[in-house]
């Protein structure tokens, strides 16, 4: 009987000499020496795998230990993150996690170029009022024209025009009524006006009301605690004005305009100033920026004027109820004949201007700052698409809108600031983020002294 390996016949094959002979083979491994075999090196790899884990559990601990003693070793001459920027150390800086956030976007051009205008949101509309144009490089020429700018289809309807051409005045708007006060309708000299409109944004209608105490150019305005006030601005030989003025609508009685009167002395402007902004958050008005005259007894200010006017960064906090103004922090950079608007939030964004080098003024600005109240701080945010000044802003269904203005002149020659208006308009898209702040010093400071 043959014998059987694994289940398979032995094999046999004929030797030389005739004989027949068997296969051999080494012996085979029984099941219980391969059960052994394995598991010991189960027994190995579950060892090996045990002291793996212990090896980095105790690297972990060692690591995790070190990282704590650094973070308890965290010192302000390091770095701190908060929330109110004002407890930074002195000669520590303070960074906002929103700087430079926020992007532009081209939206749909005017229909006529825009400069020294005023902007004013209301619903979903922005009313672009007056202001200087220029047609093909011609001469300039004021505008009585008003539009009302559709934000979300970009369409454009003219209104009812101003009484009088307009531009470089002061604006405001409460309880859906426009006023327009001061300005100039001379484009070779600005002359001051004193003169006061009213626009009636559901009647479509203009009406005059009562006369500034003092006719002024260039002046800033806004409404609060149901009145409405204009301050600052240029007087008839370019001085530059710190008193302010009241209209109360309420004065209004029957075919009796609203009477305009100035407050006294005490509550004056802290600093004198034309080309200014100003808006109202929580009826607190914000007067800031613009130019400020002074008598430069090195220079002819009638021949280089340009040497006589310094423009300002400073910010003051007008309280309607004590009638009088507190210093605020100052924005970043000095600007005048800016775009401003208050946002949500307690904010206020300011955004291009005109700045000068010492020897040349009319030079545009890319610059956008955002003021946030509570923190009182500014914070740089993403710049504009194109420089300019003497441009405006509305804020309108979330966004911002930046519309008209002027580039940088008169450094060009035969272009000066007279003959170049944009109809250029962007519109800003704001980024959300946390209200947190960073205090460090500067890299070229030695940040352990």
């Amino acid at each position: 009987m043959a014998t059987y390996y694994n289940g398979a016949e032995q094999p046999q094959f004929n030797s030389l000499d005739g004989t027949v002979q068997g296969a051999q083979y080494a012996a085979k491994p029984t099941n219980r020496s391969s059960s052994s075999v394995l598991q010991a090196l189960s027994k190995a790899c579950a060892i090996f795998y045990f002291l793996l884990l212990t090896a980095v559990a105790v690297i972990a601990f060692i690591l995790g230990g070190y990282a704590t003693a650094r973070v308890r070793s965290i010192h302000i001459s390091d770095a701190v993150l908060v929330s109110d920027p004002k407890t930074a150390p002195a000669g520590y800086s303070v960074f906002s996690l929103g700087t430079g956030l926020g992007y532009w976007s081209p939206a749909a051009d005017m229909i006529h170029a825009r400069s020294d205008h005023g902007v004013i949101s209301y619903q979903k509309y922005a009313y672009l009022i007056g202001g200087l144009t220029a047609f093909n490089g011609s001469n300039a020429t004021v505008l009585r024209s008003v539009v009302q700018y559709d934000t979300e289809t970009g369409l454009m309807y003219e209104m009812k025009p101003l009484p009088e051409a307009r531009y470089r005045f002061a604006y405001a708007q409460l309880n859906g009524q426009i006023y327009v006060m001061g300005g100039s309708s001379d484009v070779e000299k600005g002359t001051p006006t004193n003169t006061v409109f009213v626009y009636n944004i559901s009647g479509n209608s203009w009406s005059p009301i009562g006369q500034l105490q003092t006719p002024r150019v260039d002046p800033c305005g806004a409404a609060a605690n149901g009145k409405v006030y204009v301050f600052g601005g240029y007087d008839l030989d370019g001085n530059s004005l710190s008193t302010v003025e009241v209209c109360d609508p309420s004065t209004a009685a029957g075919s009796a305009p609203a009477v305009c009167t100035q407050l006294p002395a005490r509550s004056n402007l802290l600093d004198a100033r034309g080309d200014c902004r100003a808006v109202s958050i929580d009826n607190i008005i914000y007067a800031m920026g613009g130019a400020q005259w002074f008598n430069n007894t090195k220079q002819n200010c009638t021949a280089n004027w340009v040497y006589c006017y310094k423009f300002l960064n400073t910010v003051e906090a007008f309280n309607p109820a004590t009638g009088q103004w507190s210093p605020r922090a100052p924005m970043i950079s000095k600007r005048g004949d800016f775009g401003i608007e208050a946002l949500p939030g307690g904010r206020i964004i300011v955004a291009g201007g005109e700045r000068g080098n010492g020897t040349q003024n009319f030079m545009a600005m890319y610059d956008v700052e955002e003021y946030i109240v509570q923190d009182d701080i500014w914070v740089q945010k993403a710049p504009l698409p194109e420089a300019r000044f003497r441009d405006d802003l509305a804020y309108v269904s979330g966004r911002v809108y930046a519309f008209g203005g002027t580039p940088t002149c008169d450094l060009i020659e035969g272009a000066p600031c007279s003959k170049l208006a944009l109809k250029t308009v962007f519109a800003y898209f704001d980024v959300v983020y946390p209200r947190l702040y960073a205090f460090f010093k500067p890299a070229n400071t030695n940040a352990n002294s």
